[in-house]
């Protein structure tokens, strides 16, 4: 999906929200705003995706404040958090017939997607004791488009599945439909970035809540970027895309970008997130936030 004229007050007003719980100076964070806007002054158009944007203006706000990890404790928190209810949620699965566990899970791992604490989601000054009533809530929603169904019997006939993460946390949940995953036999790559950027989960977050313990292989995605990137993304997941049988992409970014990239990719994708913005609910046929387990 590319960048609609809309997207611009997003990107900014999402920069806000992270330079206003940052520490820095107020020289700092001007510096910091007055240089994405001049980038965006400069750059910003409708032939790209969102968040090739947003990964800009973070990389600025990451350049100039030299904090290399922002929001460390946040996506610390988050982390542990997402362990702690998974580990509950691992529990109810068990005693589910495997056709209701597959959805089950599903459902979750959309839910999980709210813990996303950037203004989109959660917010970057979010209360911990008020996600795990958020995400109750999300799941109690429902899917307002949902395939799982479909999703199933592919991932049922796949033999390798390509798993693209998205935010701290909600990675907790990934384990549990990678796990699920592979008992029906397939091979399950996860896919997650090289560098901290937003709430975006890293390699180091997926060693944190134990992917390696259930994925066949962990893989870099790219850089520090919002979701994948067109651009930027590595080798490794650019020869994924082209092997697996089935990409399940968590996240509204990773469905930016495997939205335009789809043409290229043999394998069925599969998009779980929950959506951030209305025009992506409108590009969906829907309003509001809503609830998304779609095959593009």
């Amino acid at each position: 999906m590319l960048t609609q004229l809309n997207c611009a007050s997003c990107i900014i007003d999402d920069l806000c929200g992270a330079l206003n719980l940052l520490p820095l100076k107020e020289e700092t964070k001007n510096e910091i705003l007055k240089e994405s806007f001049q980038f965006l002054s400069q750059e910003f158009s409708t032939d790209k995706i969102p968040s090739y944007f947003i990964t800009a203006v973070h990389r600025i706000l990451k350049r100039i404040s030299r904090i290399e990890i922002p929001f460390k404790e946040r996506r610390d928190k988050c982390n542990q958090l997402g362990i702690e209810m998974a580990e509950k949620i691992a529990l109810e699965a068990e005693g589910l017939e495997e056709s209701e566990r597959f959805p089950f899970l599903v459902n979750w791992a959309i839910a999980s997607n709210h813990l996303d604490f950037r203004t989109v989601g959660t917010g970057y000054g979010f209360q911990m004791a008020e996600i795990i009533e958020e995400l109750h809530a999300c799941v109690l929603e429902g899917i307002k488009i949902d395939q799982i169904a479909e999703i199933f019997q592919i991932a049922k006939k796949s033999s390798e599945i390509l798993y693209i993460h998205d935010n701290v946390g909600e990675i907790a949940f990934d384990k549990l439909l990678i796990q699920e995953l592979r008992r029906y036999g397939s091979s399950v790559i996860s896919a997650l970035r090289g560098g901290p950027i937003t709430s975006d989960a890293t390699i180091e977050d997926g060693e944190t809540v134990g992917l390696q313990e259930v994925a066949s292989q962990i893989i870099l995605a790219g850089s520090d970027t919002l979701g994948i990137s067109l651009n930027e993304m590595s080798c490794e997941l650019k020869n994924a895309l082209r092997t697996a049988d089935l990409i399940i992409a968590k996240g509204q970014a990773n469905y930016y970008a495997l939205s335009e990239y789809n043409s290229r990719v043999p394998g069925r994708i599969a998009c779980l997130f929950r959506t951030k913005c209305q025009p992506v609910t409108n590009k969906l046929g829907e309003t509001g936030k809503i609830n998304v387990a779609i095959l593009l």
